[in-house]
């Protein structure tokens, strides 16, 4: 089964929501977010120091795509005979304290368990004044992302192939621990911000998502989507375009923003229109149609 069609059924006649971030009014957002041993990282290539603070990351990344500041989390721990070790332990636990403590987070508790390989899971609680929600984008919205993408796969790629140098270093960097974008929460909402969700799929899957929860199309131009240039030499456009866990924020505005905010670069990639919900991708003008959407989290013909 795709991953929808389990979401779904999991739901029933209740359409699933939209969002990673549940909103309970009036100002409190829950997320939660795992790391599966074998699925989201390999013990050979992230150290428990770096396994914490992508654990925390990647939950921050969902607070900030929704407007909000994360304040406590609850922590579920499944420990693998690997990662059951003291020193396993002890040099995550305290990796962990760190990364809580940059963004003012308090561990107010959790579960423990046994586990053939290591899973870990955080639920983040933050705050929020206005939500910014996936289905809040208006037609004549300019589309806007930040960073670039392209280089987590880069970085996965080059852990696999063993490529090597300061290009391929800065990229691997960028898989194993990836950064929310958390510092733009507060200067990003002195702007008008009608929809926001943050890059975990790829721009190919998550642009569609935002599409169709904002029930409008995105008219994306191909060219001028920032991508690693070391990442579009070695991977290929649709490689780069279909980049998961970047973490950056892909969002919608009336708004003619800056092309940096917070020493951080803002493109403006579209627009977003009337029309059948959808991304329609330009390239110098022509339709372009990308071979593969990027990592599915489970395979389209199970």
């Amino acid at each position: 089964m795709k991953e929808s069609d389990i979401i779904r059924s999991l739901f029933g006649h209740i359409p699933p929501p939209e969002d990673d971030c549940y909103f309970l009014a009036p100002d409190r957002l829950v997320t939660t977010d795992s790391l599966s041993e074998g699925t989201h990282f390999l013990h050979k290539w992230s150290s428990p120091e770096v396994l914490a603070g992508k654990l925390v990351e990647v939950n921050v990344s969902d607070i900030t795509a929704s407007g909000g500041v994360p304040k406590e989390c609850f922590l579920n721990l499944g420990l693998s005979p690997t990662s059951r070790k003291k020193e396993w332990v002890l040099a995550f636990s305290k990796a962990l304290r760190n990364s809580l403590h940059q963004y003012g987070m308090k561990l107010a508790g959790g579960d423990t368990f046994s586990s053939p390989t290591t899973q870990l899971t955080l639920t983040v609680v933050g705050t929020v004044k206005k939500p910014w929600l996936r289905s809040g984008g208006k037609p004549g919205d300019y589309l806007y992302i930040t960073g670039d993408l392209g280089q987590s796969l880069l970085g996965y790629q080059s852990l696999k192939k063993k490529w090597q140098g300061r290009g391929f270093k800065e990229s691997i960097e960028k898989h194993l621990l990836p950064k929310s974008r958390h510092i733009l929460q507060k200067p990003l909402s002195k702007y008008t911000i009608h929809a926001c969700m943050d890059i975990t799929d790829g721009l190919i899957q998550d642009s569609e998502r935002l599409a169709l929860a904002s029930k409008g199309k995105l008219i994306i131009q191909i060219e001028s989507v920032p991508l690693h240039s070391l990442a579009v030499k070695k991977l290929g456009l649709d490689a780069c375009l279909g980049s998961g866990e970047e973490l950056e924020l892909l969002f919608l505005s009336p708004d003619i923003l800056p092309n940096q905010i917070a020493s951080l670069p803002v493109t403006m990639i579209g627009r977003f229109v009337k029309g059948k919900p959808g991304t329609k991708f330009l390239n110098e003008g022509k339709t372009y149609v990308p071979k593969n959407k990027g990592f599915l989290h489970f395979s389209e013909e199970e």
